[in-house]
């Protein structure tokens, strides 16, 4: 489930995606593979998507989808406006999605390389929205038993659970970018 918390508007949206979009992903995701060991879960997810005939990209399929990082692609100032806006203690992990027209994320929860960790701690978890509308037309995200369309940039939600099922899926003409960050203590 999903709760709104309410338009970021300390960061210029824009101006970073104007930014990620002249920039190389930092890695193209799904990154982890049935039977990766160093990433707990990961079968859960893979079994699926196998079942369900989804292909990644490297198989002629269409699940596929961008990471930018901070640091690497964008400015850590960034996140730490973010941490600030929302109120968090910190900051575990934070990214861009990017996910391009015709392109899907498959039905998942976000499996990490430090899962084993991760799995023990208590997380906070939020996305934010980065686009105007004029580039959203066919951008669904969807969280639990919540889908999201047409949100304004800056438009932030607070997630019930770190490791909450979602997808995303792009039938629009633009590439649909998204804010990821959570904290974990």
């Amino acid at each position: 489930m999903l709760k709104y918390f309410g338009n970021c508007q300390t960061i210029d949206w824009s101006e970073l995606v104007a930014s990620l979009k002249k920039q190389e992903p930092a890695y193209v995701g799904p990154r982890h593979r049935p039977g990766d060991v160093q990433a707990p879960g990961v079968d859960e997810v893979a079994d699926l998507w196998i079942n369900a005939g989804y292909k990644t990209i490297d198989q002629g399929g269409n699940a596929k989808w961008d990471m930018y990082l901070p640091g690497i692609n964008f400015d850590s100032s960034i996140v730490t406006k973010f941490v600030e806006f929302v109120g968090l203690e910190g900051c575990t992990n934070a990214w861009v999605s990017r996910v391009n027209p015709g392109s899907v994320a498959p039905w998942h929860w976000d499996v990490t390389d430090n899962e084993t960790t991760l799995s023990s701690q208590t997380a906070i978890r939020y996305h934010c929205h980065m686009q105007p509308l004029s580039e959203i037309t066919g951008h669904t995200l969807i969280v639990g038993d919540t889908c999201l369309y047409n949100q304004q940039p800056g438009e932030t939600y607070l997630w019930s659970d770190r490791k909450a099922w979602h997808g995303a899926a792009n039938c629009g003409m633009e590439p649909m970018y998204l804010f990821h960050i959570w904290y974990s203590k």
